[in-house]
């Protein structure tokens, strides 16, 4: 008689669980490797592509010719602009320095003359000589400022005029400068896109190898291989999905995989249940024996010293002792009327009725399910 797959021991089912998460671990950090070589495609540049790129520029309804998005004219200009405005600050400050030093003396020049004037009083000739000198410098000292006032204010004028030139300039290389960063983003987004795309068209192989090998393989001893590789590929798909789509893009990408997953989940469960196989059959029936149970409807089996007793599925062990024994008598549901134990047709004794084996001789049955 063909035995029946063996059931392996706890410990070698941790051992084939332990090491099918770190199976699917290193799967992960392969696919990695494998997607991170592509991460070294270049990326564009931004001067390049600025210089490279032209944009039509819009005055008064009019198109003006094209230009760059930094134009060479502009920049030279605002710089050059920029170099004057710089050149007119440093004369003014000399010339404001010059006006400081010039005011000191002209402070020093009115108070020798003061001194002169008390000295003219008392007819002192030489007195009169040297307070026409230094009214002389004086005057000449106010004329110096005068005119250091007057280019002063000329220079502050040419200046305002310079910066307000500079800042036009400025304003419209600032909308050039927007253009050229919106035209590079866009092409970034593009070659994260591409990316993207490269790394996901090589995992996607892996996924799909793995989803055919889980299904078609689903009894396979060599399942939990194919179960890391599958994990793995999936896990580093959204990983890069993640990284690299948008959010608002990412998060129905999420939602859809997640729905997707589940409906497959409740329609495998749903199947299950509704044309369950041969083999989830027989071990259903193996737990319902265990807990005493109807194999159809879950009905308490109730017979011997446990006809008067009630328990469902989670409560039989409180009601019931495992150390107390009941002697088998051949029994239907009395709700559904399955047969439960029946009398064996090779050695005559009590058998499950829903189960292939007789436990005293081995005699194997028919089961019979709604598939047959």
């Amino acid at each position: 008689m063909k035995n029946k797959k063996r059931i392996a021991s706890w410990g070698t089912r941790l051992a084939i669980n332990v090491f099918t998460l770190i199976l699917t671990l290193l799967f992960f950090w392969f696919l990695g490797f494998v997607i991170r070589d592509l991460q070294t495609l270049p990326e564009p540049d931004y001067v390049e592509v600025t210089e490279a790129y032209y944009i039509d520029s819009y005055s008064r309804g009019s198109t003006m010719s094209a230009i760059s998005f930094f134009d060479p004219e502009l920049r030279a200009k605002s710089n050059e602009i920029r170099d004057q405005i710089a050149d007119i600050r440093q004369s003014i400050s000399q010339r404001e320095q010059q006006q400081k030093i010039l005011r000191e003396g002209s402070d020093d020049i009115e108070k020798t003359l003061d001194r002169l004037n008390a000295s003219i009083i008392e007819s002192d000739e030489r007195a009169k000589e040297l307070a026409a000198t230094a009214w002389q410098q004086l005057l000449e000292r106010r004329e110096q400022i005068i005119t250091l006032g007057n280019e002063i204010f000329e220079a502050n004028t040419e200046r305002e005029k310079l910066e307000a030139q500079k800042t036009d300039i400025d304003s419209q290389l600032r909308i050039h400068v927007q253009a050229a960063d919106e035209h590079y983003r866009k092409l970034y987004r593009q070659h994260r896109l591409r990316v993207a795309c490269y790394q996901i068209a090589v995992l996607l192989p892996f996924l799909l190898v793995s989803l055919f090998l889980l299904i078609r393989c689903c009894r396979s001893p060599y399942f939990p291989i194919y179960l890391a590789l599958g994990l793995a590929a999936f896990f580093r798909i959204g990983y890069v999905m993640f990284e690299y789509f948008p959010s608002e893009y990412f998060k129905y990408m999420l939602i859809g995989s997640l729905i997707v997953a589940i409906l497959s989940l409740l329609i495998y469960t749903i199947r299950s249940v509704a044309q369950p196989t041969f083999d989830r059959i027989l071990k259903q029936n193996r737990e319902s024996y265990e807990r005493f149970l109807c194999t159809n409807c879950e009905f308490p089996i109730q017979i011997g010293s446990r006809t008067f007793l009630y328990w469902m599925r989670y409560t039989i062990f409180k009601v019931w002792s495992k150390k107390e024994t009941v002697e088998e008598e051949v029994c239907q549901c009395p709700y559904c009327g399955t047969s439960l134990y029946e009398h064996c047709s090779a050695c005559g004794k009590v058998r499950h009725a829903q189960l292939e084996f007789c436990r005293h001789c081995g005699d194997k049955k028919e089961i019979e399910t709604s598939e047959t």
